[in-house]
């Protein structure tokens, strides 16, 4: 047993998405905004949740408004994204390496000039299976 309660017989391998990058994310026909959910859960912690994590891709066009009703981590990996916080009426202008909390509840406006990426997690199922990641994953046999 090592210091965390753990033993041989219940640990589990962890999963390995191969080639989750932004090149294998396109844009719907005709929109400026996409979400590529790649790996759910449902989580086994006291009070059990979906847990799913992906990429969120945006390009130059018409603001894309967002109300939340589930939790969202993002990390903006490249480009920059805007966020328009409609609760303040603050435009915050992520960049590389920023990352925004969105409670349940926030409701905002995504937008950018150029271009933006950034990798989510969120308490809520898949909703947009990422289709250029099927077959990449690999899980360890114990």
């Amino acid at each position: 047993m090592d210091g965390y309660g753990v033993t041989l017989s219940n640990l589990v391998p962890l999963t390995v998405i191969k080639g989750a990058g932004h090149e294998f994310v396109p844009l719907p026909n005709g929109e400026n905004a996409t979400l590529a959910d790649f790996y759910s859960i449902r989580t086994k912690t006291e009070s059990p949740a979906h847990f799913t994590s992906g990429f969120y891709k945006i390009e130059a066009g018409p603001q894309r408004p967002a109300h939340y009703t589930f939790e969202e981590a993002k990390y903006v990996l490249s480009g920059q994204i805007d966020i328009l916080d409609e609760a303040t009426g603050v435009t915050h202008h992520l960049v590389p390496g920023d990352f925004a909390f969105f409670h349940v509840g926030t409701k905002v406006k995504f937008s950018t000039k150029s271009q933006g990426f950034a990798f989510y997690a969120v308490t809520r199922p898949v909703r947009t299976p990422h289709p250029n990641l099927q077959g990449r994953e690999e899980k360890a046999k114990l």
